[in-house]
């Protein structure tokens, strides 16, 4: 009888742990857009002739795709992947709201463990270094929530991305940029070969 009361107040004690656990599991709300918003977005090029001198920089010029997708999820997904692909405490200034976060969702560990890796890949490398992270990240995000990756020319790339390094893009290029992004990632599959991720 003593066991069955010590297991049933064990119980009792584990339970809030278990709702907040769940709690902080729970996604935001997604932003909703009207048809008449999604059709004043301009949808990009992506025409263009393939050679080898563009082939060789897919790994920096791609954008994605997800058939059978909406607006508003691929809109959700692609600001989801740039915000964790920006390393938003680095941007945010490693601010006590932003570190907390970042130990809330990775642990202390990892907190720590990216903070410094990102200041040695910084002195280390530099700018470059962090776009080249940023990218991979990137893709890494967006091939676990099901997007094919497309190569694309530079010069199409750049009409509807941004690239960080050091800084951070100003917020109304960057909304505006991502609008676009995931215009395309919900729009008519490519005519193009899906590239690895």
């Amino acid at each position: 009888m003593k066991s069955l009361r010590y297991t049933a107040l064990a119980l009792l004690a584990v339970m809030p742990a278990v709702a907040q656990a769940q709690a902080i599991k729970t996604e935001p709300p997604m932003k909703t857009f009207t048809a008449a918003q999604v059709e004043a977005i301009e949808m990009p090029s992506l025409a263009y002739t393939p050679d080898p001198t563009i082939t060789q920089d897919f790994d920096k010029y791609f954008f994605f795709h997800r058939p059978d997708t909406d607006f508003d999820h691929a809109y959700a997904d692609i600001t989801e992947c740039d915000s964790l692909a920006s390393g938003i405490n680095f941007y945010m200034g490693g601010s006590d709201w932003a570190m907390q976060n970042a130990v809330m969702q990775y642990g202390a560990a990892g907190a720590i463990g990216g903070a410094l890796g990102s200041l040695m890949a910084d002195a280390i490398f530099g700018s470059a270094e962090r776009r080249r992270i940023k990218r991979i990240n990137l893709r890494n995000c967006m091939y676990y929530k099901g997007y094919d990756r497309y190569g694309l020319e530079k010069e199409l790339w750049q009409k509807f991305h941004f690239e960080e390094g050091l800084s951070r893009e100003n917020a109304k290029d960057r909304e505006a940029a991502l609008l676009k992004q995931a215009r395309v990632a919900s729009g008519p599959k490519p005519q193009l070969e899906v590239l690895e991720p």
